[in-house]
C-alpha cells in the first residue's frame, strides 16, 4: 500500500516537472577583470527564462579594483546567460548587455554547462 502511494506521488511529481520542461541544475563560473579607471558593476541575465537575473533585481556584483574576480551562479543546464557590466553610478557606460540587460552584444553570452569563462576584461 505504501509503495503504491509513493509510486503515484513520484509519478505525479515527474509528470508535473516534466510538463514544465525540467532541466538539470548546473553551475557557471564567470571571471572578470576591470581595466576601467572607475568602479564597475556586473549582473547576469537569462536569455531563456524571462526575468531571471543574478544576483537579483536591484542588486549587482561590485568590481572595486583591477584584480581578477570570480563569480559563480546556479543556472539550468544549457541555459543561455549574458552578462551586463557598467560603470558604477552611470549605466550609460556599459559592456555586454548593459545594466538593464537590453543592449545588443557580441561574445557576452555563454551556455550554462558547468564551465568557467575566460577572463573577461572590461576596458
Amino acid at each position: 500500500m505504501i509503495k503504491t502511494v509513493l509510486a503515484i506521488v513520484l509519478a505525479a511529481f515527474c509528470l508535473v516537472a516534466g510538463g514544465q520542461g525540467a532541466q538539470a541544475q548546473s553551475e557557471m563560473t564567470w571571471r572578470f577583470q576591470s581595466d576601467y579607471k572607475y568602479k564597475v558593476q556586473v549582473k547576469f541575465f537569462s536569455s531563456d527564462r524571462k526575468g531571471f537575473v543574478w544576483p537579483g533585481n536591484n542588486r549587482a556584483y561590485n568590481l572595486d579594483d583591477a584584480a581578477a574576480h570570480t563569480i559563480k551562479i546556479a543556472c539550468l543546464g544549457g541555459e543561455k546567460i549574458c552578462y551586463g557590466g557598467w560603470v558604477t553610478g552611470n549605466g550609460k557606460l556599459y559592456w555586454g548587455v548593459g545594466a538593464d540587460g537590453k543592449q545588443g552584444c557580441e561574445n557576452c553570452c555563454f551556455k550554462c554547462q558547468g564551465q568557467q569563462t575566460p577572463i573577461i576584461h572590461l576596458k
